[in-house]
């Protein structure tokens, strides 16, 4: 628990201490607390490691550039805002990058596939859970049948 804690909740070094219960003797408290403290960025940093975290997107503006009369490549500034959603790192990021009308056309064909996919998934595992409930549904009914 206290790994844990100082871990996941980013414990200060000076608030370790108030992790103990007072039965811990205060020898042991400091010999802990000195190693909690050595270790905490190391298995803050192999946990982020671990996980594989994707910021969300918090809000998405657009807008064209090159449309001047004479230009033949006009694009798109997409300026992404991205929530970070960590146990470690939280805040707002700006991402802000530009395409051109083939790659917007190309990104399309892609997150239709990926949506695609997601509906897959999301399908395959209410389809198993509906399995699943008919099984037991199944299998009680096998049970009562088997009492009459």
């Amino acid at each position: 628990m206290l790994i844990r804690r100082c871990v996941y909740e980013n414990t200060s070094k000076e608030d370790i201490p108030k992790l103990f219960p007072d039965e811990v003797l205060p020898e042991l408290q400091k010999l802990l607390t000195l190693l909690l403290q050595k270790f905490q960025l190391e298995w803050q940093e192999d946990v982020m490691k671990d996980q594989n975290i994707v910021p969300r997107l918090k809000a998405m503006t657009w807008n064209m550039t090159n449309l001047e009369k004479g230009s033949a490549d006009p694009a798109a500034v997409i300026d992404l805002k991205l929530q970070n959603v960590g146990p470690f790192q939280s805040g707002v990021q700006d991402v802000k990058f530009q395409l051109a009308t083939d790659s917007i056309g190309m990104m399309l064909k892609t997150m239709h596939c990926i949506r695609d996919q997601f509906s897959t998934m999301v399908n395959i595992r209410l389809q198993l859970e509906l399995l699943s409930r008919l099984d037991f549904i199944m299998s009680s009914l096998y049970v009562v049948r088997m009492r009459h």
